[in-house]
């Protein structure tokens, strides 16, 4: 099942792509080529135990990486950052590292692309936190702890009540200032505020780099 979000009012300067498009099925990711489509996110459920696992860990063992990697080298790359930041081999460090790969592959279909640029990141300050577009084709964001990123259609950014969440665990697409279809992106998004009672948030960050 999936929902549209309300559109935002109408723009003057050409087609725009201001549309969220949420559902279930991880194919609707895939929906980022279509018309008017400015975000698509998989809405799903995180295992509990892989979340209590990383919801619990110091800051010390949270994987940090920032690499340009074939799709095929994107797991195997965070299970070398999950062993240089000491995180002991277990289920759930799996799941991780198994998870990023999958996504990577998603987004590397999705977009047609053999190169990704590939970040964890680990953020205990506010990373981006004016609303904006990104200066790549598009970005795939999963935040595996703490709160999920923020998104507004950008003709209503200053309007709190228009501001809405990536669910936790959820997988969202973001076109960004450099798709190509003709249509100009009107979906801006953010940093959502610091916890810090939560502790850092775990960041994935997915880019074409081909």
């Amino acid at each position: 099942m999936t929902a549209l979000e309300p559109k935002a009012d109408a723009l003057s300067n050409g087609p725009a792509a201001r549309d969220v498009i949420i559902g279930r099925d991880p194919d609707i990711l895939a929906d980022i080529r279509d018309p008017g489509i400015a975000a698509a996110i998989w809405r799903r459920t995180p295992d509990p135990e892989f979340q209590r696992w990383v919801n619990a860990l110091p800051k010390d063992n949270l994987p940090e990486l920032r690499t340009v990697v074939p799709v095929h080298l994107a797991e195997a790359a965070v299970r070398a950052a999950c062993e240089s930041h000491g995180l002991p081999a277990c289920r759930e460090r799996d799941i991780l590292a198994s998870d990023v790969g999958a996504l990577a592959l998603m987004l590397a279909k999705t977009l047609t692309v053999r190169l990704l640029r590939l970040r964890l990141d680990v953020l205990e300050d506010v990373m981006c936190p004016k609303f904006h577009l990104d200066n790549v084709r598009a970005r795939l964001l999963c935040t595996y702890r703490g709160p999920g990123t923020e998104y507004v259609p950008e003709n209503v950014a200053e309007e709190p009540g228009r501001i809405r969440q990536v669910p936790p665990g959820g997988v969202a697409v973001f076109r960004g200032r450099q798709w190509s279809c003709g249509e100009r992106t009107a979906l801006l998004h953010r940093s959502p505020a610091a916890t810090p009672a939560g502790g850092p948030r775990l960041l994935l960050v997915i880019d074409p780099a081909d």
